[in-house]
């Protein structure tokens, strides 16, 4: 395969709709899974904290109401012994709280840190809002959870924490803090932060995404497929009306919309042809109708004439009363012929019978055919000097000859009396060059596309009044010429004459 073709395919690939569905679409699925990802593990971890600050959001209270008083002295002082002693209880159970006692603004009097690494949290401040709202709430089931209050050993960090007050023997007012996920809780955390667990989630996370992104793919081509194939058939359709086919451009959606657009102009032009041909239908009928009509009338005037008036008649004017309906009888044969003709070409019922035949002396028969009428109306009919050469063509001859003198007979009917008609043949590469040209009345530029339409006549047209036109021989020249897989070509002006000219391939 061509490099060209390849790269037009993959071009027209990529502009599939499924597939730049999908190129958007895996995107959007990735960014989704890794915020699903993110979330997940934001709030699993907020879960956690919720969960463990609600199974120990009593333990301070439950400590205070089982150790003697004496944790407060009466001065206001921690007891480190009995503190110590808390410490150890707890962190049995728990290793992962931290104990404080604090005084009634919240600073920190001692704690129950064992192997102390670091600063020293005694003195630290411990924000007083977080605490009086969980101390605040009458029914620990209805506290919304995590509030999260302040780490003294980091203060820029919250934490979970349960608190519960202490009423000294003096009365001064005091506080046990426990932070239930102490640095302790916070490494191991931390350690479990590159675990199997995790790396399956993310794992498990990635293979949805691209589970996700290759079942989004199958049901896109599967809901595009029946878009392609009808964006296809109105390709073919519209390639099939003549229409060259082009490089498209975009998806399915902007192919089909082409296509419909172009499918709209060639029914339009459908239309447009189907209403010309009616106009043509009817104004066929109507000239042939005329056409058919006069001749009739005459012959049946001059018949009944001879008839009516009998021997009243000279035999002189008997004899020129027939041989008018005569004349007339020849003239609706040749109309009759030329519609037959031209009703047989247009269906198709006539193919050319090729033949290698001499040119110039099909022009000299015709020639030599046409003189005498050519004489008759005054005109001189000749064949151009250097049209005699042997050269020979590949053709109907019969057509060839038909078209001639059609060509011949129009010429004579616009050429007045005094003027020159003029047959020629030149060489043209492969082919030869015929013209037919006349010093007649000419064609004005307005009507030269129409003149080889069926019975279309210029209505400032001078035309002798003996004229045996059918209106039907140019229209019979192109059907021929058309057949031959060649053009009939006009050039004229007014009152300088026309020249017709076609082109026929030479023989080998």
């Amino acid at each position: 395969m061509k490099p060209s073709l390849k790269h037009a395919r993959g071009v027209a690939i990529w502009r599939r709709l499924h597939v730049r569905a999908a190129l958007v679409a895996g995107p959007l699925l990735l960014g989704l899974g890794l915020l699903m990802y993110f979330l997940l593990q934001r709030y699993s971890a907020q879960t956690a904290l919720e969960a463990d600050q609600r199974m120990n959001l009593g333990l301070a209270r439950y400590v205070v109401e089982h150790q003697p008083p004496g944790l407060l002295t009466i001065g206001g002082q921690p007891d480190p012994g009995r503190m110590k002693e808390i410490a150890h209880h707890v962190m049995m159970i728990n290793p992962a709280v931290e104990v404080y006692l604090l005084d009634a603004n919240g600073r920190v009097l001692a704690h129950a840190l064992e192997g102390l690494q670091g600063p020293d949290p005694v003195g630290a401040q411990v924000d007083m809002a977080p605490m009086r709202r969980l101390l605040s709430s009458s029914n620990d089931a209805t506290v919304l959870l995590p509030v999260l209050g302040t780490d003294p050993r980091d203060p820029a960090h919250a934490n979970t924490f349960s608190a519960s007050a202490i009423s000294p023997p003096g009365g001064s007012m005091g506080y046990l803090y426990i932070v239930l996920n102490g640095s302790m809780a916070q490494g191991v955390s931390a350690s479990l932060a590159n675990s199997g667990a995790l790396r399956a989630m993310a794992i498990g996370a990635t293979l949805s995404t691209l589970l996700a992104a290759a079942v989004l793919w199958l049901a896109w081509q599967q809901l595009t497929r029946p878009l392609h194939q009808l964006t296809d058939e109105l390709k073919s359709f519209r390639d099939d009306g003549g229409v060259p086919a082009q490089s498209e451009s975009g998806d399915e959606i902007g192919v089909l919309r082409k296509a419909v657009h172009a499918m709209q102009q060639r029914i339009a032009q459908q239309f447009q042809r189907l209403e010309d041909s009616d106009r043509q239908r009817r104004e066929l009928v109507s000239n042939i109708s005329h056409d058919l009509r006069t001749p009739l009338s005459s012959i049946q005037g001059y018949v009944e004439t001879v008839l009516l008036r009998g021997e009243a008649l000279d035999a002189p004017t008997r004899a020129t009363h027939l041989r008018t309906a005569l004349r007339h009888v020849e003239l609706l044969g040749k109309r009759i012929a030329d519609l037959f003709e031209l009703s047989k070409l247009d269906a198709g019922q006539v193919e050319p019978r090729q033949e290698v035949f001499c040119l110039a002396e099909l022009l000299q028969d015709v020639v030599q055919a046409y003189r005498l009428a050519a004489q008759q109306r005054g005109v001189l009919l000749s064949l151009a000097a250097g049209s005699h050469v042997q050269a020979k063509v590949l053709a109907d001859i019969a057509m060839i000859e038909r078209v001639l003198q059609n060509l011949i007979d129009n010429a004579l009917r616009y050429t007045a009396s005094g003027g020159t008609v003029v047959l020629a043949i030149e060489h043209c590469g492969a082919f030869m060059q015929i013209s037919v040209s006349d010093t007649g009345c000419g064609i004005e530029t307005r009507h030269l596309p129409h003149i080889f339409e069926r019975y279309w006549r210029a209505t400032d047209a001078v035309e002798s009044a003996t004229s045996t036109s059918s209106g039907l021989g140019l229209a019979i020249v192109k059907r021929i010429l058309d057949l031959h897989g060649t053009v009939v070509r006009v050039h004229s002006e007014l009152r300088r004459g026309t020249r017709f000219e076609f082109l026929l391939r030479q023989a080998n």
